[in-house]
């Protein structure tokens, strides 16, 4: 019987605390939940990420990194 080969993506969410304003915008448009903003964006779920990129193109003070890892 032959095994079947999957490829996970994984990713590595940041938030660079000097850079985020606190406005939400990551958390309001994240599908899966990654975020949660205190004073500052957090990430609470980083098994979540699903590589989506749209936390990074709505943060207005460029905050989020995501990487691939």
């Amino acid at each position: 019987m032959a095994k079947i080969k999957k490829d996970i993506e994984v990713y590595l969410v940041y938030v660079d605390p000097d850079k985020c304003d606190g406005c939400e915008e990551c958390a309001r448009y994240c599908p899966v939940d990654v975020f949660a903003v205190f004073q500052n964006a957090n990430v609470v779920l980083p098994q979540n990420c699903l590589g989506c990129r749209t936390c990074e193109a709505v943060c207005k003070t460029r905050a989020v990194i995501i990487t691939e890892i």
